[in-house]
């Protein structure tokens, strides 16, 4: 029984080898030049010799090459679940924000729901599968309809949903701010993202 050459395998480690190798005397020869102006293997009396190895034979390999850069992965970007709304923002420059002009207590609301409802349900009240859809809960046609409603579900909270009173956490005045952004991102009056911070 005739024994099986290793020599397929011993090609390609030593193509590998000579890839990383050309691959370091290239960036060796780099910093060289840089730093000390002249050919790292000039002799004297010789002249300047080039350096540089002739890449290895990898044909029908897939090897990575140093002289490339491989491309970042960047994720699928996702729909948009918001819509803009319908008539144009303030300019910035009015409130010394990026985003759109809004009421003081939109505002407030905006810091306080950022601070204690945006975990559950959703940054900028996008839906969240965590908690209920505030966009629809508060549209038209939703069950929370009325800042009274909405106040007495946040003050009192939802404990078999799993969601905390939050009557000892926020005051009278916080929640009916939250109820303000909130009710303006549910009409489309103001989309995603940090809106700019009122003239005082």
């Amino acid at each position: 029984m005739a024994r099986q050459s290793s020599a397929p395998l011993a090609g390609w480690g030593l193509a590998l080898i000579l890839t990383c190798a050309f691959a370091a005397c290239s960036r060796g020869a780099e910093e060289t030049e840089t730093t000390a102006g002249a050919p790292v293997d000039s002799v004297p009396g010789q002249g300047a010799r080039s350096d540089t190895l002739a890449p290895a034979d990898t044909s029908g390999a897939s090897l990575p090459r140093p002289d490339v850069a491989t491309p970042p992965i960047t994720p699928p970007a996702e729909a948009p679940q918001d819509t803009p709304p319908t008539t144009a923002p303030a300019p910035a420059s009015q409130g010394g924000g990026a985003g759109p002009q809004v009421s003081q207590a939109e505002y407030e609301g905006w810091r306080q729901y950022s601070v204690n409802c945006a975990r559950c349900h959703g940054q900028d009240v996008l839906p969240n599968p965590v908690a209920a859809n505030l966009l629809i809960s508060l549209g038209a046609g939703g069950p929370i309809d009325t800042e009274q409603k909405f106040f007495q579900v946040v003050s009192e909270g939802r404990p078999d949903k799993g969601m905390p009173a939050f009557k000892d956490i926020m005051s009278a005045e916080q929640i009916r701010s939250v109820y303000a952004y909130v009710d303006s991102r549910a009409e489309k009056r103001l989309p995603p993202g940090r809106p700019a911070r009122p003239p005082a």
